[in-house]
């Protein structure tokens, strides 16, 4: 069961989202997914007929990274960001292939130049860490 707080929190959320929907903004939302092209299921189902063997791949093949944006007005045109890496060279979890530096330079030379000029358009996006980075590092009481 969630707490009163994080449903208080998502319906404050989606409040929001519907406000500014109905005042004319476009509602955007970005992220980003990977793909291991030599994937192979390990389990499946089957009717006991037969045994299914599974082969795997003789290599790991490559991480594929998808980036985009969109919504209810479709994707945000020439948007998609696609990158491939040896898989041996890529890490269990697909925040390792992200960083900030390609996150902000598809966010200001992909997303932005795209959006539509005539009209508010709102961007939605989680908290991963490579989609905020604070710009000015204040020192700490404790560090004076």
């Amino acid at each position: 069961m969630e707490s009163a707080r994080i449903v208080a929190w998502r319906y404050n959320y989606l409040q929001r989202l519907n406000k500014l929907q109905s005042e004319g903004s476009q509602i955007v939302f970005l992220d980003e997914t990977w793909y291991d092209t030599h994937d192979v299921v390990r389990k499946g189902w089957g009717d006991g007929t037969c045994n299914c063997i599974l082969k795997s791949p003789s290599s790991r093949g490559k991480r594929i990274m998808v980036l985009h944006a969109g919504g209810r007005e479709g994707w945000v045109p020439n948007c998609l960001y696609l990158s491939a890496r040896n898989i041996q060279d890529s890490k269990a979890d697909s925040h390792d292939e992200m960083s900030r530096e390609v996150f902000e330079n598809w966010f200001k030379t992909r997303l932005l130049q795209n959006l539509p000029r005539d009209k508010k358009c709102v961007i939605v996006m989680d908290n991963a860490s490579y989609h905020s980075r604070q710009a000015i590092k204040f020192p700490l009481l404790d560090n004076l």
